[in-house]
């Protein structure tokens, strides 16, 4: 993941959605009239995708305030999502913050399997880019299916379809 901070923003992943909570200053991205995504990436089994999110701020661009939820469900894993396959472990690396990125809240079954980073630039003046990457292991790997597995079932049952038409 990758966002534009000035203060401090807590980034919530919950079901097959993200939202941003803004606690000082200005919202990520938004900072001396920029308009920068957040940029959230997944990869699971070997396949990746990339997603650019503009969030949408009801109360404009400064001060404490949520940003409106975003759906990704190509880029959620199943864990969080359904609690699916059972959380043992999510770590945090980061590879660029100015001040701190760290996790605030690990998912669980308390709170609904919801994780959350703190983004914090509060301290120095202006804004900076943050980067990190979250890995989630499960105790059933194998039941995270790859992406393609959904399209070959798919073109499986379409063609058993297709060869009873035949038939007849």
């Amino acid at each position: 993941m990758q966002a534009y901070i000035d203060g401090r923003s807590l980034l919530i992943f919950s079901g097959s959605s993200l939202q941003w909570q803004n606690l000082a200053w200005t919202v990520p991205g938004k900072h001396e009239g920029n308009d920068f995504p957040t940029i959230i990436g997944s990869s699971v089994n070997g396949s990746t995708v990339v997603e650019q999110w503009f969030p949408v701020w009801p109360d404009g661009e400064t001060g404490v305030q949520y940003s409106e939820a975003f759906a990704l469900f190509a880029l959620i894993p199943p864990a969080f999502a359904y609690p699916g396959p059972s959380i043992t472990g999510v770590s945090l690396t980061v590879s660029q913050a100015r001040e701190s990125l760290t996790i605030y809240q690990m998912p669980g079954p308390g709170n609904g399997y919801t994780l959350v980073l703190d983004f914090n630039d509060s301290g120095t003046g202006g804004s900076a880019w943050y980067r990190g990457s979250v890995t989630i292991t499960t105790s059933d790997p194998a039941s995270i299916p790859e992406p393609g597995t959904l399209l070959l079932a798919g073109a499986g049952v379409a063609l058993l379809g297709l060869c009873r038409r035949i038939r007849v």
